[in-house]
């Protein structure tokens, strides 16, 4: 048959013959021991996502790499252009990771049970039945393979902790087309809406919602599989020896109050506050100067009262959240100190308002700046105390503000036999609050007022930290 004045192959390759590109240097995820060894559990996991099987093409859309490089491109491949090989090599690679979006069993039951339906078929009504035509498919881009080609060039990319793209990296440039076609003409006039009130369903001829597509990337995924590199959780002696360090420090080096002051303060409320290293930087100056003026306490037990005002996750617009800790903890954390430490600071300065964590200018500190400072003594930590933090570890990668604190502060709960009750009014005060912008704004005394009703509550998770 013609394609675009050009003969069409027409071909589905069975198993054995549908193999990878021979320039294929795509990843594949397999498990590997410690000294770098791969084993496999089963002699079929050799030929995972390196070759198709027979019975792919009933499953998955399929059209051979040269009639999709014909489709992408108008033209036929050049046998002596290596931009056109490494671009089949990538369209067989697509095609191979859309078929292994479905697991060997469900392709070989597929076919055993087609076979079964063309017997039943022909034995009852004594004729060939008529079923589907699996070709040739139109002759424009209806399966999203431009998208899917340029997901698998970005993923030959060095990564930031490996040697490719990471999947969750790479699948941003689908979502950046799908973005631009809904914005199109062409999506905004194909776009079908179905609903009412708030929940909508839409339907949308956009490439990369096409089955082929979605098959490709669920195959993609499997092959690639998920490298993730969560902060390691800061330990409570690891915490404790750093407190020190700052508090040495403090005693020692008049010239560096104003940096201690800031990272103290940001230790101390990100780890017994259970905060993400971002939340930490919406603490309020105006609230913090407001709540340390005078000392607070419930049921004799002092504490301090975080101000976080901005936008946060999952929230439509600015939201303002108070964060009751305790003044010192169980192990010994000088919450309160370091707090009024940093209000002091500010008052020096003659800052009233806007973010706490701010520079002399006003303006918001660098997270990388307060990292920086923190993991430098962790570091010295490593060199003096090998215990607490092994010397084999890269602090600089392993740590972090993000989750590190957070992490720490979870484990540590638990061990110190925090109900699960008590962590989780911690880790999700978001909802407590109302999250998602459906709580109304309060005046800050106001909101005050209402926290005060939780914090014995509250106050239950840092005490024991």
């Amino acid at each position: 048959m013609k394609r675009g004045g050009y003969e069409c192959c027409h071909r589905v390759w069975c198993g054995p013959c549908y193999v990878p590109h021979p320039s294929d240097k795509f990843h594949v995820s397999l498990p590997v021991d410690e000294d770098g060894f791969t084993w496999l559990t089963n002699e079929e996991d050799r030929f995972r996502f390196r070759q198709a099987r027979n019975g792919d093409h009933l499953v998955t859309p399929f059209q051979c790499d040269w009639c999709l490089f014909l489709l992408v491109t108008g033209r036929r491949p050049r046998s002596t252009s290596r931009h056109d090989e490494f671009l089949l090599c990538i369209l067989r690679r697509a095609n191979l990771d859309a078929f292994w979006g479905r697991e060997t069993s469900t392709v070989v039951a597929n076919r055993r049970n087609l076979d079964q339906l063309i017997r039943v078929w022909e034995s009852l009504l004594e004729s060939t039945p008529v079923l589907p035509t699996l070709g040739p498919y139109p002759l424009h881009d209806c399966f999203g393979v431009t998208v899917a080609v340029s997901m698998l060039a970005k993923s030959l990319n060095p990564g930031k902790y490996s040697d490719y793209t990471q999947f969750e990296t790479m699948r941003k440039l689908r979502s950046a087309y799908s973005n631009l076609f809904h914005a199109s003409t062409l999506g905004s006039t194909s776009m079908t809406t179905l609903g009412r009130d708030v929940a909508k369903t839409f339907l949308s001829t956009c490439p990369t919602n096409s089955l082929w597509f979605e098959r490709f990337c669920r195959g993609c995924f499997k092959r690639m599989g998920q490298e993730t590199h969560q902060d390691l959780a800061m330990s409570i002696s690891v915490l404790l020896a750093l407190l020190e360090v700052l508090e040495q420090e403090w005693k020692t080096r008049i010239d560096l109050h104003e940096t201690l002051a800031f990272v103290g303060a940001f230790v101390v409320i990100a780890f017994t506050g259970s905060f993400r290293g971002n939340e930490v930087f919406h603490t309020d100056l105006h609230g913090l100067l407001k709540y340390t003026a005078s000392p607070l306490q419930e049921g004799g037990i002092p504490y301090v009262m975080i101000p976080l005002l901005g936008r946060f996750k999952n929230e439509d617009g600015e939201r303002y959240h108070l964060a009751p800790l305790a003044f010192e903890t169980a192990s010994g954390i000088k919450v309160g100190l370091w707090v009024n430490r940093l209000a002091d600071l500010k008052k020096t300065h003659l800052h009233h308002k806007g973010p706490a964590f701010s520079g002399r200018d006003g303006k918001l500190l660098q997270s990388s700046w307060i990292e920086m400072e923190i993991l430098d003594r962790l570091h010295s930590i490593q060199s003096a105390r090998p215990d607490l933090i092994p010397r084999d570890l890269n602090v600089y990668e392993e740590y972090g503000i993000s989750r590190s604190f957070r992490r720490g502060a979870t484990t540590h709960a638990r061990n110190q036999k925090v109900s699960e009750g008590d962590i989780n009014l911690i880790n999700r005060w978001r909802q407590v609050e109302g999250a998602q912008g459906r709580r109304p704004k309060l005046r800050m005394q106001d909101h005050y007022s209402e926290i005060r009703q939780m914090v014995p509550s509250l106050l239950r998770f840092s005490l024991a930290l």
